[in-house]
């Protein structure tokens, strides 16, 4: 008869990053004008800020930023570029 071995497992180890998530409001459209990154994060980072800048907006802002992957989707979608995402390892 058969016996079946077990599945080999493996761990990885994810190593912590230290993310830092910059968000410029005076090139921002906010999110009355765009949007993107809030719609394209996939751990829910951004909230609508409760401020509003000089031209009258409110533009989201990190508010979990421990929800942070790193993935960068939020910069390469911004069309303002108004977006910087840092990692270190």
């Amino acid at each position: 008869m058969f016996r079946r071995k077990p599945p080999r497992t493996e761990r990885t180890v994810k190593e912590e990053k230290k993310i830092t998530i910059f968000v410029d409001r005076d090139l921002c459209k906010g999110v009355d004008g765009c949007g993107l990154c809030m719609h394209v994060c996939p751990g829910d980072v951004y909230e609508k800020s409760d401020s509003l800048t000089d031209r009258g907006i409110c533009p989201p802002y990190p508010s979990h930023p421990d929800r942070c992957t790193g993935c960068m989707l939020c910069m390469m979608y911004c069309p303002d570029f108004a977006i910087v995402v840092e990692t270190e390892e």
